[in-house]
């Protein structure tokens, strides 16, 4: 729970929330915005060609913060030259080769492997070369790869025909807010990944009172126990489930069962394994269906899902790595340093709605300092965007964080939403309404001897959850 809790609080599911408008400009085959801001060209418009964004070369590179005096064409080489920080990148026309000198952006090599180059300079090849316009006269380059180049993120919204280039160096750089409060926090939370730690506690799910067609009301509930082992790359989760209810304030006879769940963070395998008496009770009584007896039976056997190959597929390679990543980040760094690492990754979607500019605006506006209003030995920032209100509380003693509260409601009367999770030295809390069901939860964190399994036993049987989700019926 607290590797999903982090990564909250840090930002990640911000992306949802993000509604600040930018501007973007109307001009040609579509719009540019670069660090949030959007650029307007006067004598040559954006292009479309062969699949690619093209723009013209030197309001590009003035967008991208080269000044106009270090923008250099050499007419005999049809070659432009940019130069800013110590750095120089050359492009020719016709000509898929960039070369630079000074320090190193990404590299792209001649068969389109990818990497980093040495502090002198090097190479990298596009997919598509740059051109002239012989009706401007105007050098055009493929934007989105040369800015690839340069170490800033790109991205491409469809829905407004929009290009979105952000230098995050840069707007990190004009960052003035402060993180001392999340510093203290991540203090806070880091003991609870270093070594082993078990948390035991009790859920309760509660369905809202409902009527059946004879007018008899019924309430639906799951709850149990649940004993988790965790440490910063793996965890086991013991969960007992009873599903019941009342009808007409009558208790209706719980099915019970029991669930183990076993992950390893670093290679992304999970695996599950329920059994459940109750249940082996009623399946395995025969049916007969045309004459036929069916037997139902519970097979003892373990299930595995690849979270890495699930994320890989949804978001594209390397995603879940970076979800790695940014975890150990959060384990070493500085919250200024999490933040820039948050900024710079894939996890967050780009959309000329939400840039990295937007991003930070409203991870400022939950997470720093000076937005943190003081009551006592509690400090509380608000963000409000689009119907949402969330409410971050940092408890302290003394000096240092020992707590914290998330409150998030929505105002939306359709997908109306409260939830508020609190956590106060080791003990936490957990309360969500929604779709007209209530959850409740709670824990108390303590050190652990034991470390978790992230493996089913030895010799058991295991089946590929994901295959057998996505096998036809007739196939099975």
């Amino acid at each position: 729970m607290k590797k999903i809790l982090r990564p909250i609080l840090c930002g990640g599911v911000l992306a949802a929330l993000l509604c600040t408008p930018s501007l973007a400009a109307e001009q040609g085959d579509f719009s540019l915005l670069v660090n949030g801001e959007p650029v307007t060209f006067t004598d040559a418009a954006p292009v479309l060609k062969d699949g690619r964004s093209f723009l013209p070369a030197v309001t590009t590179f003035q967008a991208l913060g080269f000044a106009q005096e270090d923008i250099v064409w050499d007419g005999e080489t049809q070659t432009v030259t940019a130069s800013k920080d110590g750095a120089a990148i050359s492009l020719t026309v016709g000509d898929s080769a960039v070369t630079w000198t000074g320090p190193s952006w990404s590299q792209t090599s001649e068969d389109g492997t990818s990497g980093s180059a040495g502090g002198s300079g090097g190479i990298a090849y596009l997919d598509t070369a740059p051109y002239i316009d012989p009706a401007t006269n105007r050098t055009y380059i493929p934007v989105g790869l040369v800015a690839d180049i340069l170490g800033c993120r790109v991205a491409w919204d469809g829905e407004t025909s929009t290009v979105i280039i952000d230098d995050v160096d840069a707007i990190l750089a004009e960052n003035t807010e402060t993180y001392e409060l999340m510093d203290q926090y991540l203090d806070y939370a880091r003991k609870y990944s270093q070594g082993n730690y078990q948390v035991e506690g009790s859920y309760l799910l509660t369905s809202a009172p409902g009527e059946m067609e004879s007018g008899v009301e019924i309430i639906h509930t799951v709850g149990g126990d649940y004993s988790l082992i965790s440490s910063q790359t793996a965890m086991q989760l013991d969960l007992g489930v009873s599903i019941g209810g009342t009808i007409m304030g009558a208790p209706i006879s719980p099915t019970d069962m029991d669930l183990d769940l076993r992950a390893d963070l670093d290679t992304g395998m999970l695996y599950l394994y329920f059994q459940s008496e109750d249940l082996e009770q009623l399946m395995n009584n025969n049916v007969q269906v045309n004459g036929e007896t069916i037997e139902f039976q519970i097979p003892d056997q373990w299930y595995s899902l690849d979270m890495k190959a699930v994320y890989d597929e949804a978001y594209g390679p390397g995603f879940y790595e970076e979800l790695i990543a940014l975890s150990a980040v959060s384990q070493e760094a500085a919250f200024a340093q999490t933040l820039e690492e948050l900024l710079k990754s894939d996890t967050l979607t780009l959309t000329s709605t939400a840039t990295t500019s937007d991003y930070l605006e409203a991870l400022n506006q939950l997470l720093g300092d000076s937005h943190f209003q003081k009551s006592g030995s509690t400090y509380t920032s608000t963000l409000e965007q689009d119907g949402v209100t969330i409410l971050f509380h940092l408890y302290t003693s003394g000096s240092q964080v020992n707590g914290y509260g998330l409150e998030m409601t929505t105002a939306d009367p359709e997908a109306q939403m409260t939830m508020s999770m609190e956590m106060k030295g080791d003990d936490m809390s957990l309360l969500l309404e929604m779709a007209g069901m209530t959850m409740e939860m709670d824990g108390a964190y303590r050190p652990s001897s034991a470390a978790p399994e992230t493996e089913p036993p030895a010799g058991a049987t295991v089946v590929d959850l994901w295959e057998l989700l996505t096998t036809p019926v007739s196939e099975l």
